[in-house]
């Protein structure tokens, strides 16, 4: 009541102190190996959410033009901003690039074309990731999934196969590949998917015997929405990880956004008219 006194309705109003408390718990999940932790900024894009996610060290994992200039009017260091979507246009590409911004994930290659012809004008050292489409279904709403062989994104175990062939006799040295992405869609409670995903990453770099420095698994981290108690078990996907960096030595990227600040925020509305018919009563909100 006193907030609408004050500003009017319907506002959306934030928790600073959980925000600060999801940002400690997830990255406390996984210091025993320190990785990159890019918050998703398409999750939330309200400037101050993200002055107080930058204040706390996070980088940021931007899809658009529009995301990567306000990450930088924010104060996001470049050296921690990640690139990634399927439909980056060249001259944002060119624009990214120009910034020095740390990596962009490419999902096609078209997409690796148009960074070529980039750093060919340019006459500057690119670093990219390849986004992987491991085919993994996590059982979530399909409106989510991005880890299926019918999902737009990234590319296929073969299509990173040749990519990575064809690189090792590649004559732009422009070109820098650094990373292996992966991303497997949101609201996953099960670790079942992610093993598999880390399998296939495996597999992958058994095949080709590519090193990679960094190794980027996304997000996808189920919240619970009506308080079931359902929580996704950070400490054994954390102990499948270590298993994995046993073998290969790279750091590790993620891009929480929805366990960030999903449960931050509420959104405060008057309830301005009730009517009903036959079957239903509605409430209308302003």
């Amino acid at each position: 009541e006193n907030l609408i006194k004050k500003y009017g309705s319907p506002i959306y109003c934030y928790s600073n102190r959980r925000l600060v408390d999801n940002i400690k718990k997830f990255t406390n999940y996984f210091k025993s190996f320190d990785p990159l932790v890019c918050f998703s900024v398409k999750s939330n894009y309200n400037s101050s959410i993200l002055k107080i996610i930058k204040n706390n060290g996070l980088g940021a994992d931007v899809v658009s033009d529009g995301e990567l200039k306000k990450a930088l009017s924010i104060g996001f260091k470049p050296s921690k901003i990640v690139y990634s979507g399927v439909g980056k246009k060249f001259h944002e590409l060119k624009f990214a690039i120009k910034k020095n911004i740390f990596l962009i994930n490419v999902e096609s290659e078209s997409e690796l074309n148009n960074i070529e012809k980039i750093a060919n004008n340019l006459k500057k050292k690119i670093d990219i990731g390849l986004r992987l489409n491991p085919n993994i279904d996590a059982k979530t709403n399909s409106k989510i999934s991005t880890g299926r062989t019918q999902d737009k994104f990234g590319l296929s175990e073969n299509d990173i196969i040749k990519i990575l062939k064809n690189f090792k006799s590649f004559k732009n040295k422009n070109i820098r590949i650094k990373c292996l992405s992966v991303h497997i869609g949101s609201q996953i409670f099960e670790n079942k998917p992610y093993e598999r995903m880390l399998k296939v990453i495996d597999r992958i770099i058994s095949k080709i015997n590519f090193k990679f420095d960094f190794i980027d698994l996304g997000g996808g981290m189920g919240i619970s929405y009506n308080n079931d108690n359902k929580k996704f078990n950070y400490k054994s996907y954390q102990k499948s990880i270590i298993k994995y960096l046993g073998k290969y030595n790279s750091k590790i990227i993620f891009e929480p956004g929805r366990s960030i600040v999903a449960n931050v925020g509420i959104l405060i509305s008057r309830i301005i008219y009730i009517k009903e018919n036959q079957s239903k009563h509605f409430v209308i909100l302003d």
